[in-house]
């Protein structure tokens, strides 16, 4: 059987602190993995990512280039002041 192969650049995130957090107040740390998808998952869509799936409280994403990848890093580091209120609990 053909072996289909494709380059892709990978990227992976986690939330920082997750596991302490799990430890202290379960409810919140749930709450932020869903809202951790709710962030990531329409910017990935937007720069023709494609979401693999979700390790634990990290997100793994594959994009068809190494710049495209890049791009959605800068964006997402841009928004990040941002989250501290999207992410309010």
């Amino acid at each position: 059987m053909p072996q289909s192969r494709q380059l892709a650049a990978i990227m992976f995130t986690d939330i920082i602190g997750y596991t302490a957090l799990m430890g202290n107040d379960e409810q919140k740390a749930f709450y932020l993995l869903r809202k951790n998808r709710e962030f990531h998952k329409p910017v990935i869509d937007q720069f023709g990512g494609r979401w693999i799936k979700e390790l634990g409280d990290g997100v793994m994403a594959s994009f068809n280039t190494v710049s495209d990848n890049l791009k959605i890093e800068a964006v997402l580091k841009k928004m990040a002041p941002l989250r501290d209120d999207y992410f309010r609990y």
